[in-house]
């Protein structure tokens, strides 16, 4: 008997809101965290703008000697898992801790605490070095971190994809469940990526949107004058649970997933292969997986940097796999708001067509003011749109060439 596998819970840290509500409904409203810079002096940068998490408070539940040295990535994570949780209405009793996993990815890990610890080991020594570092700069730090504060004994690691990261994880743990290795799965991603280093990574890769006045006008997705991202950071958590279970506890559910396609380019460490191929594989997995035709798609939540190449890639995949119904489907991005939070990015965005299948609402995509012929979609331009779905998915796009595609279904009991 195949085992079905629904979404019983949500938490999110983003730039635009510190708990899941809060972020849907600035979604919805059409806010954006993109401001300029407050956490380090970008003078000396180009663009000096990034959709921060400003005045976070890590969460009461997280242990104090934990968090005293806990990355502020893993601080992101262990807060959305928590709240995530906490709206799943679910508490891992003892006999069933082996049944629940973590599989909650970062693409950088504790980066922060990698230069702080670098810095002190490159101008004191070797003695200054904390015990502490290695163990919360690693990539798996969340990951370790969550099943420590939830007691998870199930399968635990931390899938690393880049900017796909967030979106495996939702399928991995999909997949983990599908195939009966657990009964409940705490999916995600984290990133804290809005640091000087990082912030001339990405300028000197020339992939940054050129600041703009108001700041919040610079990501533009879609957009035939789209320049590029914006940085940002924060969490997104997910519970996936086995049907049977769920419905068992009374929990309420929010969607049904499907489906989960994962592929490559094997064309370029950055840029994605103009054929589209890499992403139109992981669609198709997505829907073959699923058994659902693509007319019975209603809306994708596209990775959608605007950068004149993804944006023109995504388009075509998803004119190439859907076809002639492309022109109905409703596509956006949420990045012109939130920033790129990197490898949380594919989670929030998952959670997102969680809460479009189930509210009936989808979200805007910001800054869309002059149409690209060559991305002739209709991306919902600036204004939330009321909508019921039958079934929705989600896309990441990673350094890398990596590809990965989840799709969800409205739940309606049955």
């Amino acid at each position: 008997m195949t085992r079905r596998v629904v979404v019983t819970g949500l938490g999110a840290v983003s730039p635009i809101g510190q708990d899941m509500p809060t972020t849907w409904e600035q979604l919805l409203a059409g806010e954006s965290g993109v401001a300029p810079i407050t956490s380090y002096d970008a003078s000396a940068f180009k663009v000096k703008v990034a959709a921060e998490v400003k005045d976070f408070v890590p969460p009461a539940g997280i242990d104090a000697k934990a968090l005293k040295h806990m990355d502020r990535n893993s601080q992101f994570g262990v807060a959305a898992a928590l709240e995530a949780l906490a709206d799943a209405g679910l508490s891992i009793k003892e006999e069933e801790r082996e049944r629940v996993g973590v599989i909650f990815g970062s693409g950088g890990g504790g980066m922060a605490t990698t230069f702080r610890w670098y810095e002190a080991f490159r101008q004191r020594g070797p003695r200054r070095v904390s015990p502490f570092a290695m163990s919360n700069f690693i990539a798996d730090a969340a990951s370790g971190h969550i099943a420590i504060q939830t007691g998870a004994l199930g399968p635990n690691y931390s899938p690393t994809s880049a900017c796909a990261t967030g979106t495996n994880a939702v399928g991995d743990g999909f997949s983990t469940i599908k195939l009966g290795r657990a009964d409940a799965v705490i999916v995600g991603g984290s990133e804290a990526v809005v640091l000087p280093f990082l912030h001339a990574c990405f300028e000197m890769m020339g992939v940054l949107a050129p600041e703009t006045e108001p700041p919040a006008a610079a990501c533009r997705p879609f957009d035939l004058r789209r320049k590029g991202f914006v940085p940002g950071e924060g969490g997104c958590a997910l519970i996936l649970e086995e049907l049977g279970r769920a419905e068992a506890r009374g929990a309420e559910i929010y969607a049904e997933v499907l489906g989960f396609g994962s592929s490559n380019d094997a064309h370029d460490m950055v840029a994605s292969d103009a054929s589209a191929r890499g992403l139109r594989n992981a669609l198709w997995q997505a829907l073959r997986e699923a058994g659902v035709s693509g007319d019975r798609v209603g809306y994708v939540n596209t990775h959608g940097t605007a950068t004149q190449l993804n944006d023109r890639v995504e388009t075509r995949a998803i004119k190439e796999i859907f076809g002639p119904h492309a022109q109905e489907m409703l596509v956006s991005s949420i990045k012109a708001a939130t920033g790129h939070m990197m490898s949380a990015s594919g989670a929030l965005e998952c959670a997102v067509v969680a809460l479009a299948l189930k509210r009936g609402l989808i979200p805007p995509t910001l800054n869309y003011e002059t149409y690209d012929p060559d991305c002739d979609i209709d991306c919902v331009p600036n204004e939330a749109r009321e909508v019921q779905l039958e079934a929705a998915v989600s896309t990441s796009v990673g350094l890398g060439g990596h590809n990965a595609a989840v799709l969800l279904r409205r739940w309606n009991g049955a």
